[in-house]
């Protein structure tokens, strides 16, 4: 059971960092905008499912072993680096989406976007290490149970956390929509979001080690 005087403090605390864009945040905003708000809906949940995975790691203390191992922690930096620029080469090299894309997305299109989600925030150890270094500042080691805390915690994290990422894909998608509609190249939306995710991509490289939603 976590300590219920410290809850509001949380929560307002998380409200405020998920608030603030960060590179998962960037992506979810960029796919809704280019593909459709139910594109950027499936990415949530795959951001999501991914920081469940890190909030168990960092309840079950795996987490300390990336932060104690540069080797490890820049082995999956470059890696989800690598994807994000992988994403963008993609979206640039394939068919621009049709206006009416959005009216009936493919089930296996959805499930490729929650799985790019997923693999985007698994693959940032930043997010690992953020969590791992949050999360135990409001656990109460005297009221025992200290994973299950984190571990509550870290749901109420994901939960507000969803939250915003779905009020960011939405206002992505309206402004994404009006920028097409004004557009005289309709395609031109598939080379600003491939860029945005190679930048993205490379932000992860040059960025310093500190965590980022």
């Amino acid at each position: 059971m976590i300590d219920l005087a410290l809850l509001p403090f949380f929560l307002a605390a998380v409200a405020v960092l998920v608030a603030i864009p960060g590179p998962t945040t960037i992506y979810i905003s960029t796919t809704s905008a280019s593909q459709g708000f139910r594109f950027g809906l499936a990415s949530c949940f795959g951001v999501m499912l991914a920081t469940i995975v890190h909030v168990s790691f960092a309840a079950a203390g795996l987490t300390a072993l990336l932060l104690a191992s540069p080797l490890m922690f820049a082995v999956i930096k470059y890696l989800g680096a690598g994807y994000l620029v992988f994403i963008g080469i993609k979206v640039i090299r394939g068919r621009a989406e049709p206006a009416n894309a959005e009216a009936q997305p493919p089930a296996r299109a959805l499930g490729a976007s929650m799985k790019k989600g997923f693999l985007v925030n698994l693959l940032n150890p930043k997010t690992g290490l953020f969590i791992a270094a949050f999360l135990p500042q409001f656990v109460t080691p005297s009221l025992g149970h200290v994973p299950l805390q984190i571990v509550t915690l870290g749901l109420l994290l994901v939960l507000v956390g969803a939250v915003s990422d779905i009020t960011y894909a939405a206002l992505a998608r309206a402004i994404g929509r009006a920028l097409a509609n004004r557009s005289r190249r309709p395609g031109i939306g598939k080379y600003v979001a491939g860029v945005l995710y190679m930048g993205l991509g490379v932000a992860a490289l040059t960025t310093s080690n500190g965590a980022a939603k």
